[in-house]
């Protein structure tokens, strides 16, 4: 016979969250973005051109992205921060006169790209895409860049020269068939 007090575990939920009670570590990443926010907009005051605005909006939604990577080591937020962050940048520093010329967005997405690598190989995932990526992106990016400062225009010749290379690639490429 059974005992009153003999009764099995029984799990009773009055709500339904996501609260935990622990104490929060860290600090508020929307205070982070905000402050950040609000010193480059009245940096960006200061220039003429209201692109610059938003040119420092999106970096420092980026740089915010890669805060939040390091923080919760978010995949998804390392790509879009290093996405953002590089296109920002590019196109901030050939606005404030810095840099000249086309070519930087895809020169500085090809740094990211192998930062990516960098990051995926350190931490034991699979990183030769984002080399291979991250390769054709500063070698299309750098032609346009040197055709800016030299008298040979390379640009044109560059990007299906890349998709020659990587349609060489894929035909000689060793496949093992399993059926």
């Amino acid at each position: 016979m059974s005992d009153k007090n003999d009764r099995p575990n029984a799990v009773r939920i009055d709500s339904f969250g996501f609260e935990i009670d622990q104490p929060r570590r860290g600090f508020s990443m929307l205070g982070l973005f905000l402050i950040v926010f609000g010193l480059l907009l009245a940096a960006g005051s200061l220039f003429q051109a209201a692109q610059l605005g938003a040119n420092a909006l999106f970096l420092a939604l980026g740089l915010v992205l890669l805060l939040v990577w390091l923080r919760d080591h978010s995949e998804t937020a390392l790509v879009l921060g290093l996405i953002v962050t590089a296109l920002a940048m590019s196109d901030l520093l050939t606005g404030i006169g810095v840099l000249k010329g086309d070519g930087w967005g895809t020169t500085f997405l090809g740094i990211g790209a192998l930062l990516l690598a960098f990051i995926r190989a350190r931490t034991g995932r699979s990183w030769a895409w984002a080399v291979i990526l991250g390769g054709l992106l500063l070698l299309w990016g750098g032609s346009e860049v040197v055709a800016t400062y030299s008298s040979v225009s390379l640009g044109r010749l560059v990007g299906p020269l890349l998709l020659v290379l990587i349609g060489l690639w894929l035909i000689t490429r060793r496949r093992d068939f399993t059926g």
